[in-house]
């Protein structure tokens, strides 16, 4: 009879337990039909048993028989939960197949879509550009100074919204990113006038490096163009002034990274909805370089935050990263196999 009593508290623990897993209840009645199987099967076998060899004692051949009914009924239970179990699995794996398949489907569509607008977009703004040149080459004036501006700024909205429609995809490859040089990179490729860059950045992560470029390169030029003044022209090409003193900084995190700004910052009322497609502040930038950045972060599986840096400015915080390569010397973190930058 003692030996009853730990399959008896195995049951009664895999019940509770049951009861708070994440089985689908669905599944109960299945797992109840194995409880009861085994403990009818193991009974009846035990029953032939007795009856095969009797013990002599009415007393003994009760406590036999109950004996293997609980430990039938222990194993019929166990193995109801472990199918249960198996087959959630497989609902589960089949469930985030058709979803990633579906993601997919959706995906080529935004691209099949983005890519019809902005080529039926870009044939009427290139005539409207080379009609323009022309124009402004028997006479120029500030009129027509401006309209070019303005096509600038289309061309600009179709290169961000074909990025934007890109840069939300489901990442399924990552590769080994030294943030050190993809950062420097990036600031190279972005007009940053008198701006600094302080990169601090040493570490090395998972992440896909051309969204990775995107998310780096918007959140310089957002810095950026808040933190101007005005514009002037050098050798035909629109440059922006900054406050001298406009400082970007990149560092690390535990699991990500930060960049920020000593600018004017933004509200903590605003920053929240700065990450919304379509908010601006700045006239004719759409306001998609920030949305851009959510895209990028939300398709790596990471999180965002916007908050005040110590200077007084914005600083986004992108945590939920993976980190990988192994500190050297100097204390600096360099990756275990070769990165693409």
């Amino acid at each position: 009879m003692l030996a009853i009593v730990p399959f008896a508290a195995a049951i009664i623990v895999g019940g509770f337990w049951l009861d708070n897993s994440e089985i689908d209840p669905d599944h109960y009645r299945r797992i109840g039909v194995w409880f009861t199987g085994g403990l009818v099967c193991f009974l009846l076998l035990n029953v032939v048993m007795i009856l095969t060899w009797p013990t002599g004692a009415l007393s003994e051949d009760i406590g036999w028989a109950l004996f293997a009914a609980i430990v039938g009924g222990f194993g019929g239970l166990m193995m109801g939960i472990f199918e249960a179990r198996a087959i959630s699995r497989a609902v589960e794996a089949e469930r985030q197949r058709l979803q990633r398949e579906a993601v997919e489907q959706r995906n080529e569509r935004l691209d099949e879509f983005a890519a019809v607008v902005a080529h039926d977009l870009r044939n009427p703004l290139n005539v409207a550009s080379g009609r323009l040149e022309l124009a402004r080459m028997d006479r120029d004036s500030e009129h027509l100074e401006t309209a070019a501006g303005a096509m600038d700024r289309m061309e600009t909205l179709i290169d961000r919204t074909l990025t934007l429609a890109r840069s939300g995809h489901v990442i399924s490859d990552t590769e080994a990113v030294d943030l050190t040089e993809l950062v420097d990179s990036c600031w190279e490729a972005v007009p940053t006038a008198d701006a600094t860059l302080e990169n601090e950045a040493t570490v090395v992560i998972d992440a896909d490096p051309d969204r990775l470029r995107h998310l780096f390169e918007n959140l310089f030029r957002n810095s950026v163009e808040h933190g101007s003044t005005g514009s002037q022209s050098q050798s035909g090409a629109t440059v922006e002034r900054v406050d001298a003193d406009l400082t970007i900084r990149v560092g690390e995190l535990t699991e990500g990274f930060y960049v920020a700004d000593n600018g004017s910052g933004i509200p903590p009322a605003k920053r929240d909805a700065v990450l919304d497609e379509g908010y601006t502040t700045t006239d004719g930038e759409g306001g998609l370089g920030l949305a851009i950045v959510q895209r990028i972060v939300e398709a790596h599986g990471w999180e965002i935050d916007v908050t005040e840096s110590d200077g007084g400015g914005t600083r986004f915080e992108v945590t939920g990263a993976t980190i990988s390569g192994s500190p050297d010397e100097d204390g600096y973190t360099r990756p275990e196999t070769p990165v693409q930058s």
